[in-house]
């Protein structure tokens, strides 16, 4: 069981029911302005990953990264913290500032 403190904020769109990332702005599928904030569990599941050896200046190599599916549709692009987790994974996911980090969970049932 997640603490809700723990949850992601997420949004969805009123229009055409899009669930995404919040950003400022409309709507990225159609536009429309109706778009209301609600929270995801943070676990997802790892579609893809890759390390990079050479990262862009200020990053420490290796930098991790996955594409991780949380349980509402939306994917989202995170830090891997540890080693670099094979697909299927389930990762814990959290925002930080504007990045978002995943680290895997042992035992973890998929979400």
């Amino acid at each position: 069981m997640t603490d809700r403190a723990d949850e992601l904020s997420l949004s969805r769109c009123g229009a055409c029911h899009a669930r995404f990332l919040p950003n400022d702005g409309p709507c990225p599928r159609c536009g429309s302005k109706e778009v209301e904030t609600f929270l995801s569990p943070p676990l997802g599941v790892v579609l893809a990953a890759t390390e990079v050896t050479s990262p862009a200046e200020g990053w420490r190599p290796p930098h991790r990264l996955a594409l991780v599916e949380l349980p509402q549709s939306v994917r989202v692009l995170a830090i891997v913290e540890g080693e670099v987790p094979i697909s299927g994974t389930v990762v814990s996911v959290r925002r930080d500032g504007d990045v978002y980090r995943a680290k895997p969970e042992p035992g973890a049932m998929r979400p």
